[in-house]
């Protein structure tokens, strides 16, 4: 078993990482407490079973699978269905899932009664190297993606490898966006050992590190107002491209390697970043043009009037953040 620590303004959460973790999970739980489980479609039931039973669940809840449940309506059917059961205050939600459960699920925990407690059992690769850790809950809105959310970490993380057995590999694939991603802007050598490629028995350790890594830059700037910002390396094309086609085109890591091949200046960089990708079965081209993704980028959360934080790869293991303009329509700088 591996094990990290993450130190918020709120309090310090664990997280543990280790294979079957979700066969022994009541050893990482408090058994004489109440959860309520938000999971989806998609979660193999032999994992919410497994999970059901070691633990006292007053209720679970099911929302479809896919990133249209980050959404309002979905939300605000959790909240009067944990009204009605009469969910309070000492009840933990547990989020057993994907990065769409998650922050769904923390979103809802965040609001809740003003808040309640809740705990992150990751089930994909992206999720369990990325976004259940940092302590961003959100739900998207009509018109952008993570627009409504805010910062509310979870009590602890449960990583279980053996969980993306089941996983396509077009997931597995997504989720290495995100761990080439943390290496390309902090780590020369961990982006090196992913372009030699990888075996199944390396997985533990190389999600280990993409949680150490990210750790570093959570700890630095909890509330996304610095140095956190270069994580969202790829991120502003990629969640453009995902809503420009609906969520339907592509997965989130799909939409994150395009955007890291748009964004970065350096021509070594780039082909560094075409040919990694392509090992992990990712694109790293589409056909949208920038002009086309002009009306989103606007909206997005990070961006001013004029111009949105653009974070550039200059050489492997390094980042720069520089403003990016918008001075018309299509037309940036």
């Amino acid at each position: 078993m591996k094990k990290l620590t993450v130190s918020t303004r709120f309090f310090d959460y664990d997280i543990f990482v280790m294979p079957k973790l979700i066969q022994n999970v009541a050893s990482f739980l408090d058994v004489q407490k109440t959860y309520v489980i938000i999971t989806d479609s998609g979660v193999p039931v032999s994992y919410l079973t497994t999970l059901q039973s070691q633990i006292n669940v007053l209720y679970t809840k099911i929302i479809p699978q896919g990133e249209s449940s980050k959404s309002m309506n979905q939300y605000h059917e959790i909240i009067e269905e944990l009204i009605h059961h009469e969910i309070k205050k000492d009840t933990f939600i547990l989020a057993l899932g994907g990065g769409v459960v998650g922050d769904l699920a923390g979103f809802v925990a965040s609001t809740y009664l003003r808040g309640v407690p809740f705990i992150q059992i990751p089930t994909t690769l992206l999720s369990q190297v990325d976004s259940s850790i940092g302590g961003k809950v959100a739900i998207n809105s009509n018109t952008a993606k993570n627009m409504i959310g805010q910062f509310y970490p979870p009590l602890k993380v449960l990583i279980d490898p053996s969980l993306l057995h089941t996983l396509p590999p077009r997931q597995i694939a997504n989720g290495f966006a995100e761990i080439i991603k943390i290496a390309a802007i902090s780590d020369a050598d961990f982006f090196e050992r992913l372009e030699k490629g990888f075996i199944v028995e390396e997985l533990e350790d190389i999600i280990f590190r993409a949680l150490e890594l990210k750790k570093r830059f959570v700890e630095a700037d909890e509330l996304d107002q610095g140095i956190r910002q270069a994580l969202n390396f790829g991120h502003t094309f990629g969640h453009a491209i995902e809503q420009y086609y609906h969520y339907d085109e592509y997965l989130h890591g799909e939409a994150v390697a395009i955007g890291m091949v748009l964004i970065v200046s350096s021509e070594e960089v780039k082909s560094r970043l075409r040919k990694i990708l392509t090992k992990y079965q990712l694109p790293t081209e589409c056909p949208t043009s920038i002009p086309e993704l002009y009306p989103i980028i606007q909206r997005d959360k990070k961006s001013t009037r004029h111009q949105f934080l653009a974070i550039d790869v200059p050489q492997i293991g390094q980042f720069i953040i520089r403003p990016f303009g918008v001075l018309s329509k299509g037309a940036f700088q």
